[in-house]
């Protein structure tokens, strides 16, 4: 079922939220440095918290940066039966460690040196490794993706934003 729906709010400033990747649109060339989703799924021991755990980041950057961060109900309604046991199994860590990350990004102030995404998501990915590293490995695990994230995304993207040609392999 498709529906238009014209209630959308701006997230007040100091306000998290739980984005929901399934419904999401963003500016690319000003805020796509800072939209990856994390080490989450298969192989990994948590699931299900990806596209919180970027909003967790976005709107703290956005915060820092002055820019808004807008919210309302989906425009495409999704009705995929789930299994609860199973949802259960893949947010077991994430329940409790959402207890500790919650607070951290609540709490969180970027330097004012911080002027661009990706000096912010550089600064907020050794963070989460001094902070978050502590109460469970995985964190500094996450942390280390978050640089390599960036380092790519600097790699591919040239600083007038336009996309730059993959680096080509040996045998080209």
């Amino acid at each position: 079922m498709c529906r238009y729906v014209d209630a959308v709010m701006t997230i007040p400033k100091g306000t998290l939220f739980p984005m929901c990747g399934m419904n999401l649109a963003f500016d690319r060339e000003l805020i796509g440095p800072a939209m990856y989703f994390g080490l989450m799924g298969d192989g990994q021991p948590i699931g299900r918290y990806d596209d919180m755990w970027a909003g967790w980041c976005v709107k703290v950057i956005c915060d820092h940066m002055g820019w808004g961060v807008k919210t309302g109900l989906p425009y495409i309604w999704h009705s995929k039966a789930s299994n609860p046991f199973v949802n259960l199994r893949k947010e077991y860590n994430g329940i409790f460690w959402q207890e500790e990350a919650v607070p951290f990004f609540q709490s969180l102030t970027l330097p004012k040196e911080c002027t661009s995404v990706q000096q912010c998501y550089m600064e907020l990915a050794k963070l989460v490794k001094e902070k978050l590293g502590k109460v469970d490995p995985y964190f500094t695990k996450l942390a280390d993706g978050m640089v390599t994230w960036i380092e790519a995304w600097e790699e591919l993207n040239s600083p007038d934003g336009t996309e730059a040609k993959a680096p080509k392999g040996k045998d080209e």
